[in-house]
């Protein structure tokens, strides 16, 4: 019983771990940089939604701002030949420039969400008034969770680290390829339905340049995903893998 008992614990530590590492901020380890950072945009976040709730030209700043923050920064940090090279010969460290790189990309995957659930609160319109307030709410609440319990699903099966793009980073694979989970029914359920809990939030709120933040976000990340990730996924996991099942000596091509 003590045995279940501890499991179960441990078990529920991990996934709010993930939660928790999901929205950006980090709790292993946690560091200074990482946590004043959080605390900075939790500190704006609510003076914006306490004064500024229906200022929509700072929602708009806001979310331009942060878009081409983060979008910028993994184009720029996470290729072959990115500053991630330049990280890890200051620190003289991987696992120093790492934990670098982890804390303003958590900065950054925090403040993109923040901006655009802002950006919908603050351009709300009644353009879905025609559908009955209690079923639009069932639509929202059903999209919501759907994208939200697959995207803590995916991060979980994957992992936090590769959640935040550590093989990337490290330029090698850091664990086994995973088919399992949403992974062994989607091919991308993290990019892909694991976004959607944007939408919900614009349309519950009525909002089409929600609507628009989110989807031109996810594009950005799919084209992340298409010019970069999956050519490292291949080369890196996909290519060693199938070559070791044949005894063939290779190394990973990234």
């Amino acid at each position: 019983m003590k045995k279940y008992l501890t499991n179960f614990i441990k078990n529920i530590s991990d996934l709010v771990k993930i939660i928790i590492g999901t929205t950006g901020f980090i709790l292993k380890p946690v560091n200074i940089l990482s946590t004043s950072l959080i605390a900075i945009s939790l500190i704006f976040a609510y003076f914006s939604a306490e004064y500024y709730s229906t200022n929509h030209n700072i929602a708009v700043i806001y979310y331009i701002i942060f878009e081409i923050l983060y979008i910028g920064f993994i184009f720029v940090v996470i290729p072959q030949n990115g500053l991630r090279l330049w990280l890890i010969n200051k620190f003289k460290s991987e696992e120093k420039a790492y934990v670098f790189y982890q804390s303003i990309l958590g900065f950054l995957f925090f403040n993109n969400g923040i901006s655009m659930g802002y950006l919908s609160t603050s351009t709300k319109s009644d353009i879905f008034a025609f559908i009955p307030y209690e079923l639009l709410i069932v639509i929202v609440g059903i999209i919501f969770i759907t994208g939200y319990i697959v995207k803590i699903w995916s991060a979980k099966v994957v992992g936090i680290d590769i959640y935040f793009w550590k093989d990337m980073f490290l330029g090698r694979k850091i664990c086994e390829f995973v088919c399992c989970g949403p992974y062994k029914y989607l091919s991308n359920p993290m990019y892909g339905i694991g976004q959607i809990q944007g939408y919900a939030i614009a349309i519950l709120n009525g909002s089409i340049p929600g609507l628009i933040a989110v989807f031109i976000n996810q594009c950005l990340v799919f084209s992340f995903y298409f010019t970069m990730e999956k050519t490292f996924i291949k080369s890196v996991y996909l290519d060693y893998q199938n070559a070791s099942e044949y005894n063939l000596e290779t190394e990973p091509e990234y």
